[in-house]
């Protein structure tokens, strides 16, 4: 009883912390030492200690690990982003004349009165797995249920269901067959209502088949 208490005192103290930059969910889940400015968690979303998240929206049951480091970034649903992960990493123009970041960042030098960086963003679909350390570049996509291997650079978009890794990024191969990834993409499991979802957990549970396929359209046609 105590405990429940002062789990609930613990979330009322972190919903007056962060609600006033931020729009959050009814259940969320933010660890200690968290920077969140202009973002939004989804139901059942969290992030770890230390992340520092900006402009960004966490989808549905998706969490982000301590450490990452996150900008003008969209998130879909339950996605599992890892620890010391970087989203929307900004480059320097380096055909400027210098590549230093004074001439359009104030608190460089104090050279310019307001930033005038340009953001471009990068989505992050549905049922997505990125890796410890990974490094996303700006305005990529990263399609449904792929997967990014620990410590790969991501220069360029990734299909839906693709394994890629290494720096730059490579395709590896894919999750399932053609079939079975063409099934998944019309099925759209991930828009299932939350008791529908937990009513066929054993689905998840196992390595999917045709007849895993064929089960789950049986659930949609009933």
């Amino acid at each position: 009883m105590i405990i429940s208490t002062l789990k609930k005192i613990k979330q009322v103290f972190i919903r007056l912390k962060y609600g006033r930059k931020n729009k959050l969910s009814s259940v969320f889940r933010i660890g200690g030492k968290v920077h969140l400015n202009n973002c939004e968690l989804s139901y059942h979303s969290r992030v770890a200690e230390y992340a520092t998240l900006q402009h960004t929206f966490i989808g549905e049951y998706s969490s982000v690990g301590r450490y990452a480091k996150i900008v003008h970034t969209k998130i879909g649903k339950f996605c599992a982003i890892s620890w010391d992960v970087t989203i929307n990493a900004i480059s320097h123009p380096h055909t400027n004349l210098s590549i230093s970041a004074f001439p359009y960042v104030p608190y460089v030098g104090d050279f310019v009165s307001k930033r005038i960086q340009a953001h471009s963003e990068v989505t992050i679909k549905n049922d997505v797995w990125i890796g410890a350390n990974v490094v996303i570049m700006p305005n990529i996509t990263i399609g449904d249920g792929a997967i990014i291997g620990a410590g790969a650079v991501v220069t360029k978009d990734v299909p839906d269901y693709a394994i890629v890794a290494g720096v730059p990024a490579k395709l590896i191969k894919y999750r399932f067959s053609e079939e079975i990834v063409s099934e998944l993409k019309k099925i759209e499991w991930w828009n299932w209502d939350r008791e529908v979802i937990k009513a066929h957990i054993h689905l998840f549970q196992n390595e999917v088949t045709m007849d895993t396929i064929k089960k789950i359209k049986e659930i949609e046609i009933n």
